[in-house]
């Protein structure tokens, strides 16, 4: 009697330290259903896009395999007598340990700030944002040269790239404007007539 009491009594303390190791279990399972790590994770589309996809590129020096791309934005449409912010952003290819970049001008255009960016231990596909600015001294068709070294195993490689752009009208892209008469009517230039007199 004594023996079947024990056995009673340590069957209902196993069933009874079953179900309290049963409870807390249940009571993760379902905190672990409510918190915010379980919630389904922002698709790649609604991710905020790479700013520097919209700007233009730079134009290549034609040679095959640039270790570089070069992407560009230019402020506002450049003036004659007014600075204009130009804003690169420099993106690494696979392989690029650092890169170096040199800005110049051309006459009739002066840039400043940091002409010579160096950027170290850059990851590919990552943009590296610079910016400097540019004041024409007169209208005409312009390009801005950005060199690039870039180091790949202890190798260097260099690329030129150009980035255009127009100040003002240029007089080989400006047409004569029609004289025009009081009335805001163009004037027809006609041949003289030599009458008789």
């Amino acid at each position: 009697m004594r023996r079947l009491a024990q056995l009673v009594f340590f069957l209902s303390s196993a069933v009874a330290l079953a179900a309290c190791n049963s409870e807390p279990e249940a009571e993760v399972a379902a905190s672990a259903a409510t918190t915010p790590a379980e919630k389904p994770a922002v698709p790649a589309a609604n991710a905020p896009a790479d700013p520097s996809l919209k700007m233009a590129r730079a134009v290549g020096d034609g040679k095959p395999g640039a270790a570089v791309d070069i992407r560009y934005e230019i402020a506002a449409k450049p003036q004659v007598g007014t600075p204009t912010e130009v804003q690169l952003a420099l993106v690494p290819n696979s392989g690029v340990e650092s890169l170096d970049a040199t800005i110049s001008g051309m006459d009739g255009i002066t840039i400043a700030g940091n002409l010579k960016p160096h950027f170290e231990n850059v990851e590919a596909g990552k943009p590296y944002q610079h910016s400097f600015s540019l004041l024409p001294d007169r209208t005409g068709v312009y390009y801005v040269t950005v060199a690039v070294t870039t180091t790949m195993g202890g190798a260097t490689v260099g690329r030129t790239f150009s980035i255009p752009f127009v100040v003002g009208t240029p007089e080989q892209m400006q047409k004569a404007a029609p004289t025009k008469d009081a009335s805001g009517q163009a004037v027809e230039s006609m041949k003289a007539v030599e009458s008789g007199g």
